[in-house]
């Protein structure tokens, strides 16, 4: 189910595997975190629809209830659920992103509840029902990920 068109599908044939997944400081890991997460509807159709208007070419199809977007730029690759239960970016590691995480978390939600915090990720309540997480992949393909992400608890 790739509803890709040739041009998407012939940039992201050009795109790095490591721009694909690149590092972004945690200002850019955040800001992307708002925009496609956060703000706008939040079904996956109005979702590719902004990150495609963004610049952003889908990494083929649904997998698994899963699509990914991705840039050639130093933007995170931005992934959402098909039954709009999960909306994440993710980026390679690099230094600044835990603290602009956690201090956009306290100006986002000023009542979120840290959940679970250890080892690879961390949850925290912003709602009922509802949660932002990270996880770090420390031996993931593109070498230490981080996943920002808006889950349902």
């Amino acid at each position: 189910m790739d509803d890709s068109t040739f041009a998407e599908r012939q940039e992201l044939a050009n795109t790095s595997v490591f721009l694909a997944t690149p590092k972004s400081a945690g200002s850019t890991l955040t800001t992307a975190f708002k925009r496609f997460c956060l703000d706008g509807q939040q079904d996956s159709g109005s979702r590719a629809a902004r990150l495609r208007e963004a610049g952003y070419v889908p990494d083929g199809g649904w997998r698994k209830g899963f699509r990914a977007f991705v840039t050639n730029d130093t933007r995170p690759a931005v992934w959402i659920s098909r039954e709009d239960r999960l909306c994440a970016v993710r980026a390679r590691a690099q230094t600044g992103q835990a603290a602009a995480i956690r201090k956009s978390i306290a100006s986002w939600f000023p009542n979120a509840r840290l959940l679970a915090s250890g080892g690879a990720r961390e949850i925290w309540q912003v709602g009922p029902g509802e949660g932002i997480a990270t996880h770090r992949a420390p031996f993931g393909p593109h070498l230490n990920e981080i996943t920002l992400a808006r889950i349902q608890l």
